[in-house]
Formats: C-alpha cells, sequence, structure tokens
C-alpha cells in the first residue's frame, strides 16, 4: 500500500513539474537567457576558491573537533 502510494506521489509531482514548465515556458527562456548574461569565473578563480573552501572545512572541522573533545573531558570530569 505504501509503495502505491509513493508512486501516486511521484507521479503527481512529475506531472506538476510538467504543467510548470509548460505554462511558465517564458519564464525558462528568460531564465536561459540571463544565464547567458553571467560573467562566469576563470577556472584558476573557481579553482582556487574551491581550495580555499575546502581548507576552510577542514581547519573549522578540526577547531569543532576540538572543542567537541574538551567539552567531553570536562563533562567526564564534572559526571564521574
Amino acid at each position: 500500500m505504501l509503495r502505491i502510494v509513493n508512486i501516486v506521489l511521484l507521479v503527481l509531482i512529475a506531472i506538476g513539474v510538467i504543467l510548470y514548465v509548460v505554462f511558465n515556458w517564458n519564464y525558462v527562456k528568460e531564465s536561459f537567457g540571463e544565464l547567458k548574461k553571467v560573467s562566469w569565473p576563470s577556472r584558476d578563480v573557481a579553482w582556487n576558491s574551491a581550495i580555499i573552501t575546502i581548507v576552510f572545512i577542514i581547519v573549522f572541522s578540526l577547531c569543532l573537533s576540538l572543542v567537541d573533545y574538551v567539552l567531553n573531558l570536562l563533562f567526564v570530569k564534572l559526571v564521574g
């Protein structure tokens, strides 16, 4: 029964998406036109931004791990 409900919901969502695109086709065309006007970053700029983001995520996760470790030690000393 649950599988049938899932299939029906999936079909209804697909129909909704198709109807949205059909009735808003002008919006879709304008969106693609706007994407052509965007000044995309060069490969080097995108690569440098990706590296900075990855380094930041690693450093931030290490800081969070350190805080978690210290709080865990404090909790263990307080509780038992």
